[in-house]
């Protein structure tokens, strides 16, 4: 293997970070560039005096964009950079780091949620700039669905190569590398065309996608003991929460002033914040493992990486495609934008509100007992939707179901990867992270797909995702018999 000297790990580490600098400040100047760009002010007069009508954003000229290239071309330097220096890393790096101490790991805690936040604020952002860009663009549903399905294949590509990436150059560059990826593609808010929005969706995607798993498993390394599974699975449900309520936020106050493109960009300073908080993502995983019990060899020979793969593939398929057609379906039947986002917000606070109660559900029940309830609460509430008729009758009925369905399957997607973290063997956890998360993001990239078939019919679409809900309920309900066989095993073999 080639080695890298001293001098010249330095001069690498001084190119990743010169590269970084260049993506943050290229970044910035593009975020800035967007809100004063010329033409903006030209809109006044279309609208009543006192409008917000001339501060909309709309495209710019790939060619008056050079920001967006020299901030692409940084990246791709600091990727590089970052490779070089990951070739001595395994000799450079203590395999085991010292113990956290409590404050190093709230630290450390809250850094990595408030990234998993961001991250999941991304995926929730395509459900809200859908409507606008087919506006905008005069484009169909299936058209439309194309953002979905590239920003989702983004996401996939990206949960496998971030979890193989990260075992070569460390998780502190990999997570660097990450939030300066989709801080600079959040430029995507100023393509020209639907064509170019489709292709930035996949390389934000691409960042994106790694961050949800390396994360998990940074947040499983902190909690060792029994408790891990509760404690991280609460943060990611909370994460969560606050995600999708940073997205509907973002939609309800920015884009009836700034239109969907503003969704886009506000990606750049929360990235910036994220990438300026690297320094405490812990470079290398703990090693400290917990004792084996009766309860862990239960989880590791129920949920096997299979089963696992079916169980996140199922809540993808169900939780992406409500999520991406929910903000398109609150509207049918004259519900205005702000009333829509609005019900959409207060989906996100009652979820952030229910955390606590959740997690008591899960250590009570369990992951496959709340999801068996879950699916079977979402599945009856748009079943009763759709048989009534209510969802073009009475629009703002419609819009609050919906907004409870959303609660219990963001629940739902909020559980299966924390537990394939917590069950997983500590060496491989980064791996198993990745993997479960790339078939959960196979599934979110079929939903989409598949609604968007049936986005003209309301019903169809309100059925189609309560058999999905219930898919989900079945796969957690296998899983739940297969623990209670392989207990009861377990008795007999002790007895004998």
């Amino acid at each position: 293997m080639t080695t890298v000297s001293g001098p010249a790990r330095t001069s690498w580490r001084g190119v990743l970070a010169l590269a970084a600098a260049v993506v943050v400040v290229a970044s910035a100047m593009g975020f800035f560039r967007a809100f004063t760009m010329p033409g903006m002010d030209s809109m006044d007069a279309m609208g009543p005096p006192g409008s917000t009508a001339g501060r909309r954003l709309h495209g710019m000229a790939l060619a008056d964009m050079p920001e967006m290239f020299v901030a692409g071309a940084a990246l791709l330097l600091a990727l590089g950079a970052a490779l070089v220096l990951g070739r001595t890393r395994q000799g450079a790096v203590p395999a085991v780091l010292p113990p956290h101490t409590v404050r190093g790991r709230r630290t450390i805690a809250a850094v990595a949620t408030a990234a998993l936040t961001i991250d999941i604020s991304k995926t929730s952002t395509l459900g809200f700039v859908i409507p606008g860009l087919r506006t905008e663009y005069g484009i169909d549903a299936s058209t439309a669905s194309l953002l979905a399905v590239s920003g989702l294949s983004g996401t996939a590509l990206g949960a496998l190569l971030c979890s193989r990436l990260a075992e070569r150059i460390g998780r502190r560059a990999c997570y660097l590398l990450a939030t300066l990826g989709f801080t600079a593609t959040s430029m995507c808010g100023t393509m020209p065309d639907f064509g170019g929005n489709v292709v930035m969706c996949f390389l934000m995607g691409i960042a994106v996608g790694g961050l949800a798993p390396m994360l998990i498993t940074v947040l499983s390394d902190l909690f060792p003991g029994p408790g891990r599974g509760a404690a991280v699975t609460g943060l990611s449900i909370l994460a969560t929460a606050i995600g999708y309520l940073v997205a509907s936020g973002s939609a309800l106050w920015l884009e009836p002033v700034f239109g969907w493109r503003v969704l886009w960009l506000i990606g750049a300073p929360t990235g910036l914040l994220l990438a300026a908080a690297a320094a405490v993502i812990p470079d290398q995983r703990s090693t400290r493992e917990p004792a084996a019990s009766e309860d862990n060899w239960l989880a590791r020979n129920t949920l096997t990486t299979r089963l696992q793969w079916v169980f996140a593939f199922s809540i993808g398929l169900t939780t992406f495609g409500l999520t991406t057609w929910v903000p398109t379906l609150s509207r049918v039947g004259g519900l205005p934008l702000t009333t829509a986002n609005a019900l959409l917000t207060g989906s996100a606070v009652a979820m952030v509100l229910c955390a606590g109660l959740l997690v008591l559900g899960y250590r009570r029940f369990g992951p496959t007992g709340v999801t068996v309830r879950l699916a079977v609460c979402v599945a009856i509430l748009l079943l009763a939707l759709a048989v009534s008729g209510w969802a073009v009758a009475v629009p703002w009925l419609s819009a609050a179901v919906l907004t409870v369905a959303l609660l219990g399957v963001n629940t739902m997607a909020a559980v299966f990867l924390p537990v394939a973290a917590d069950v997983a063997d500590d060496g491989l956890r980064g791996r198993v992270a990745g993997s479960v998360s790339f078939f959960n993001r196979l599934g979110g990239l079929a939903g989409p797909l598949v609604l968007s078939l049936l986005v003209r019919s309301v019903s169809e679409v309100l059925v189609s995702v309560a058999l999905l809900a219930m898919l989900c309920g079945s796969v957690a309900a296998y899983t739940s018999r297969r623990q209670r066989v392989l207990r009861k095993a377990a008795a007999v073999r002790t007895a004998a």
